[in-house]
């Protein structure tokens, strides 16, 4: 890819945000606020943002629970609508948890208060399921002029769906935005912890309010940011192995869809062992300390695996919230 990860490094006065997380008030979502909360304590970060699928329900509670334990983590309460005419769109601004009128599957709104921000999530996500290697090809519709902004990294796209696309989704991309005059922004989408500010925006200036995350994205006092390229290269690997385990779990035929993938397959084969051999363990109740030690990997491979385990556990339970979330609003 022709780009450096970061165009310009953080310095004392800028602050990098991921501005597109999702919880499990998204049917998709894996994390609940204690895991996101804990992530961005882990990390130093200072600001979260939480945008799940038509509601804001993710954001408050993730925004409560801050409040309860005291934290003085900032907690962007947002959105991601799904519109008729424009995709996936972020949402940020004072109010936007109320009942503002807009339902899932309407045309984006176009008269937005002044203190909103709305941003374009994913712009190629279909297109590059069926392009060829390459160039691709933007004939996608204009955007709404409510539109400021648009993702130029998308962590799920270039971590997850298409990394092997990386060059031409970032080529296409900033093509895009520049052909529509938009700002460029990153984020990771992130479902699972594993891509939590992978990719971010870097803003300018300290943040204090959501008032603040909007003025510096209409003034473009914004740029993409992304971690560290060693630590890109671990998360993909680490959703490889997320990947050939929803297959296998999911009782699909899964060492033709990982041979599909282009995945190697004595990697495939070992991926599996070792689910299977974590799993066994965790199950019989031992301890994360025994299932390190057991598992003969290093501990942040067996880690990874044992998230593994625990996401794979809420499936049943998501079933049920996919379909009862799939036809509702936003309102909380």
């Amino acid at each position: 890819m022709t780009r450096p990860r970061q165009d310009h490094p953080a310095n004392g006065t800028s602050i990098e945000v991921d501005l597109h997380v999702h919880t499990t008030a998204s049917a998709c979502g894996y994390m609940g606020p204690e895991e996101v909360v804990a992530l961005a304590r882990a990390s130093g970060r200072k600001v979260i943002a939480v945008t799940d699928h038509d509601t804001a329900a993710g954001a408050l509670q993730v925004r409560d629970y801050v409040a309860r334990t005291g934290d003085d983590l900032l907690v962007l309460v947002g959105m991601e609508l799904s519109t008729s005419d424009a995709g996936h769109v972020l949402v940020f601004g004072a109010g936007v948890e109320q009942d503002w009128g807009w339902r899932r599957g309407q045309a984006t709104p176009r008269h937005l208060p002044d203190r909103w921000v709305t941003i374009k999530a994913h712009p190629f996500r279909e297109v590059v399921k069926s392009a060829p290697p390459g160039l691709i090809v933007d004939d996608l519709p204009e955007l709404p002029d409510s539109i400021t902004a648009v993702e130029r990294w998308n962590g799920n796209d270039l971590l997850v769906k298409a990394p092997h696309r990386e060059a031409d989704l970032d080529a296409a991309s900033q093509a895009y935005i520049a052909r529509r005059g938009r700002v460029a922004v990153a984020a990771s989408d992130a479902h699972r912890a594993t891509s939590v500010h992978a990719y971010h925006t870097v803003f300018s200036r300290q943040i204090a309010s959501v008032d603040d995350v909007v003025d510096q994205i209409k003034d473009g006092s914004v740029r993409p940011g992304a971690v560290a390229e060693a630590d890109l290269t671990a998360r993909r690997v680490s959703w490889r192995r997320r990947r050939v385990i929803g297959w296998f779990v999911d009782c699909h035929d899964w060492r033709t869809s990982a041979s599909r993938a282009g995945y190697d397959d004595i990697e495939t084969l070992e991926t599996v062992a070792r689910f299977e051999g974590i799993r066994r363990l965790a199950r019989a109740g031992a301890s994360t300390e025994a299932i390190v030690q057991d598992s003969g990997l290093d501990a942040v491979t067996a880690l990874d695996f044992l998230a593994i385990v625990r996401e794979e556990s809420l499936d049943p339970a998501r079933v049920d919230r996919k379909s009862t979330r799939l036809n509702s609003s936003h309102r909380t």
